[in-house]
């Protein structure tokens, strides 16, 4: 009897498929729209809070940068389970960019309402992660739709637009801070200015992202294999997928974590810390983290255009290279630590100033916060435990109110090498899944039916 088995969509009887590499370049492209949604707001969102509300603590400020993080970690699964179910990635996308644009409404529309600045913002970043959760099915979309041969170069591009977005978000910020604040009334009582810029910006870029997908995105399924049912159940064995390192995939979600924890972690607090550290006012620490984070985008630009060209990255050592990047991260965090023996001191908040001889008060002090006593003595606690995005933020952020920067930075500093310790250890088990068509005939392999033999 002859048995049906599992084939690729591409056959001799049919076209070969190819990539559709416009349809690949519109989800890169959304991917980046969504990250900057996140990190756009990291240089105005606090000196904005403080601008509403003058009494507002830093804990407030990591609140408000984690729940963004809970939103997104509570619909991921739902936006993937949903795009699987109904074999479709155009309708959940559409889904989160439609509750992405009611988030940064609701932002724009804090002072109007006299909503509570610190619930506001609370309520419209939530809303904008719930929506932001559409990065699982358009990530998905890099292996469903390409061929085994464009595979690589299009994991690259896709994973490329968000992490490029991550880092360049904040950039973007320096396009609004000519329009300082108050800024310009453009419809009904709606403000433009350099803190809601971005929140604006957002709601066009979704817009834009709508009528990529609705105009020119073409849903593929041609990465994934045909399942035919089998006449003979004891043939599924051979067509099964090889079990995975458990060990090894820990190990990549651990380096995940890190690498996330980092970048938000310097996000969160940057603005905080620069206009402690540096005594800037709120224009400023807008405009200097902006173009500091410029710097950061360009870098991550150079990188992932230069690999989705040349995709140089299948030649490259990735366990090497990660092992690598994760003690660069670790470097930073050293070369940037406040150690005891460096000079200068930080300047103090004055609440009011001479003038002629007269006392007047000063609107927007600038420099460390008189309740901040960690900056006059350098004792330091371990605090443990944290998650990434969504605790990282709340930890950090209340930790830099009550202790300075210093334990934060040990914290990463632990982890960070921890991670590398783990990629050292695992060194020749970080390898990729070995699929069953990649494999000679007399290899053993083990799935979920047991030990099977190519043949």
């Amino acid at each position: 009897m002859k048995t049906k088995s599992r084939f690729p969509l591409n056959t001799e009887n049919k076209t070969q498929p190819t990539t559709p590499w416009s349809s690949m370049w519109i989800a890169s492209l959304v991917q980046f729209f969504c990250a900057i949604q996140f990190t756009i707001y990291f240089s105005s969102l606090w000196p904005y809070l403080l601008q509403l509300d003058a009494s507002s603590k830093e804990r407030q400020f990591g609140h408000i940068t984690a729940i963004y993080s809970l939103g997104q970690a509570l619909s991921l699964p739902f936006y993937g389970f949903w795009s699987n179910r109904i074999k479709n990635t155009k309708i959940p996308v559409l889904a989160g960019l439609f509750m992405m644009t009611v988030g940064n409404t609701l932002y724009l529309s804090i002072p109007i309402f006299e909503i509570q600045p610190y619930i506001g913002m609370m309520v419209s970043r939530l809303v904008v992660g719930l929506g932001a959760g559409i990065i699982s099915p358009l990530r998905a979309y890099a292996i469903q739709g390409s061929t085994k041969d464009d595979r690589s170069r299009a994991i690259s591009l896709n994973t490329g637009g968000f992490s490029l977005g991550i880092l360049a978000g904040p950039g973007f910020q320096i396009l609004f801070t000519p329009l300082d604040y108050p800024g310009y009334q453009v419809f009904g009582k709606f403000l433009v200015n350099m803190y809601t810029g971005p929140a604006m910006m957002g709601i066009l870029v979704n817009l834009l992202s709508a009528l990529m997908m609705i105009f020119a995105f073409k849903d593929s399924r041609i990465g994934i294999y045909q399942v035919e049912k089998q006449e003979n159940p004891e043939h599924e064995r051979f067509f099964a997928l090889p079990k995975f390192d458990l060990f090894a995939a820990f190990v990549c979600i651990m380096t995940r974590f890190v690498q996330m924890f980092v970048i938000t972690n310097i996000e969160t607090i940057g603005s905080p810390l620069s206009m402690t550290i540096f005594a800037w006012d709120r224009a400023k620490a807008v405009y200097y983290n902006s173009l500091i984070h410029i710097g950061f985008g360009a870098i991550g630009l150079a990188y992932y255009a230069s690999n989705t060209v040349w995709d140089f990255g299948k030649n490259l050592n990735h366990r090497l290279w990660t092992i690598i990047g994760i003690l660069l991260l670790t470097l930073f965090h050293i070369l940037t630590y406040p150690w005891w023996f460096l000079p200068g001191k930080i300047q103090y908040q004055q609440e009011f100033e001479t003038i002629n001889g007269t006392l007047v008060k000063i609107d927007e002090p600038v420099g460390c916060r008189q309740s901040f006593d960690w900056a006059r003595c350098k004792e330091f606690s371990f605090l443990a435990g944290s998650s990434a995005r969504l605790i990282g933020p709340l930890f950090v952020a209340s930790l830099f109110e009550s202790s300075g920067i210093g334990n934060p930075w040990i914290i990463v500093i632990v982890i960070s090498l921890l991670c590398a310790l783990a990629w050292v250890l695992m060194y020749r088990r970080m390898v990729p899944l070995k699929m069953s068509d990649e494999m000679k005939v007399g290899d053993q392999y083990r799935n979920k039916f047991g030990k099977v033999e190519k043949f």
